[in-house]
């Protein structure tokens, strides 16, 4: 992602999901801002809401087998682009800005108002025993549904 973004990623609308979020408290850091890890967990519960709301408790496993599908987050990059304050209440867009072969790539984006604060790209791997494994089709054709703009979109051949 980097220092220069695509500027649909700082537009809220631009995203198929959003979620309101309140950081707590406890999030703070001593300048009275939102630390760094805490936004990284806002961004992750984000993903898992909208994960949960498309393919369910268990995020898109086989219903009989109780367990969720297996994924790891092998990579999230998080740019900052301003300060989240305490107390507040957010808005976190969340899409899907690529759907590859073994991975998803999750976009992020955090807002006040219309203002985009930080974006956060996740490359989420599905796996197996043995390693990488291709995404199932039923999973693939829920998350088609919440592609974010194409124009913000990483180019074809960067996954697996």
């Amino acid at each position: 992602m980097g220092a220069k973004y695509d500027p649909a990623r700082i537009q809220l609308a631009n995203y198929p999901f959003a979620l309101t979020m309140q950081p707590r408290f406890g999030d703070m850091d001593s300048l009275g801002h939102v630390n760094n890890v805490a936004i990284a967990a806002l961004f992750e519960e984000a993903r898992i809401a909208m994960n949960r709301a498309l393919l369910g408790a268990n995020h898109g496993g086989l219903p009989h087998e109780r367990r969720p599908l297996p994924v790891v987050a092998a990579r999230v990059e998080i740019d900052y682009l301003g300060e989240v304050a305490y107390p507040g209440t957010y808005e976190v867009g969340v899409g899907i800005g690529r759907l590859g072969n073994t991975s998803i790539l999750q976009v992020c984006g955090l807002f006040e108002g219309e203002t985009c604060l930080a974006l956060c790209d996740t490359v989420i791997v599905h796996r197996s025993e043995n390693g990488p494994a291709p995404v199932p089709e039923r999973v693939r054709g829920v998350l088609a549904s919440m592609s974010f703009p194409a124009s913000a979109q990483v180019p074809a051949g960067s996954d697996s």
